[in-house]
């Protein structure tokens, strides 16, 4: 008796006729005559990196050609091993075709397998802080509030979480917007435990209001279900305060522009020191010209004051850092 591999798939000998197969699945299918080829068809939503892999009985030449919706080669590999492997990146998303076929008339009863599986690409539009280690909270990055985040949701099985701190009790709200796919949001707290849900249908906007205590939160942004995603297309969240507020010491902005604002540049007694597109705990220091640290403190939000009236006239800079960066240094001028 034939394996059932023998008719597996078939008729499938032309695109059209082309077998759907699904994303990393294992199919089985045979080269069975001289003149037998397969055609399979995979279909991706998103830009990707595409291997495709035929496995085939030992002794056997079969060959592999992949072609794209036009039914244009693409790609191909044709060794004298059983194995062959195409490796495609950066592939637009749509409909590709898989060519499976005997060299030489080469055939078998005996099964062979074939694979493609797609990686989607990250695009631009996620932010920095929808990263490779969200998917738990010990990996979650600390946002800005009021502020939108970015983020993909681009398999499955992806869940994004995002750290932010609430100081002073108080109202706060969340939301997530512009959803390619059914995603929704929870609000959780530093013990994992779950707060509020959000969990509308289709696309529609997810809110959660919410009064908060002192302590850390995470906001959890996850696909209805493990076949709802989209890997191009970015969520937008936003945690936005009421009458919940941030410490004191938090400088959150938007981290792509940053900025230091001197006022007044020369100086006679004292200065305000205004920063823009910093996040986290930031420190302002004071320099001479020799390097010298005068002065230190924790920057504020809004303006951070210092009194330079025992400084001497001269040039002196101001230094903005959070631990051992530098993120931003400015000169002035002691009258």
């Amino acid at each position: 008796t034939a394996p059932a591999c023998v008719t597996a798939f078939e008729p499938n000998e032309t695109t059209a006729a082309a077998a759907i197969i699904t994303n990393g699945s294992t199919n089985s299918a045979a080269i069975s005559t001289s003149t037998d080829v397969d055609f399979f068809k995979i279909t991706t939503t998103a830009t990707s990196n595409i291997v495709y892999r035929l496995v085939g009985p030992a002794g056997v030449d079969f060959d592999l050609q992949i072609l794209n919706s036009a039914g244009t080669q693409i790609g191909s590999a044709a060794t004298t091993s059983s194995t062959e492997t195409v490796t495609l990146n950066n592939q637009v998303a749509g409909t590709y075709f898989i060519r499976v076929f005997g060299f030489s008339g080469a055939n078998s009863t005996t099964c062979y397998t074939i694979q493609a599986t797609a990686t989607p690409v990250a695009t631009s539009c996620a932010s920095s802080k929808d990263t490779s280690t969200n998917n738990a909270t010990t990996g979650a990055a600390t946002i800005a509030f009021n502020t939108d985040i970015r983020g993909l949701i681009n398999v499955g099985s992806d869940v994004d979480h995002y750290r932010f701190v609430i100081s002073r009790a108080g109202t706060i709200t969340l939301t997530l917007t512009t959803l390619p796919a059914n995603y929704h949001l929870r609000l959780v707290s530093s013990t994992g435990t779950i707060l509020a849900t959000s969990n509308r249908s289709g696309t529609s906007n997810e809110t959660i209001a919410y009064t908060a205590a002192v302590g850390t939160y995470f906001a959890r942004v996850y696909p209805n279900n493990t076949n709802t995603f989209n890997a191009s297309s970015c969520y937008t969240l936003r945690v936005a305060l009421g009458t919940a507020a941030r410490p004191a010491d938090y400088v959150t902005i938007d981290k792509a522009k940053p900025t230091m604002q001197i006022a007044p540049n020369p100086v006679h007694d004292r200065v305000n020191v205004q920063l823009s597109g910093f996040e986290g705990n930031a420190e302002i220091s004071i320099f001479n010209m020799n390097g010298v640290q005068l002065m230190k403190r924790k920057a504020t939000i809004g303006n951070t004051p210092f009194d330079f009236s025992r400084l001497t006239s001269g040039v002196y800079y101001i230094q903005v850092s959070q631990g051992k960066a530098i993120l931003s240094r400015s000169k002035f001028i002691k009258q």
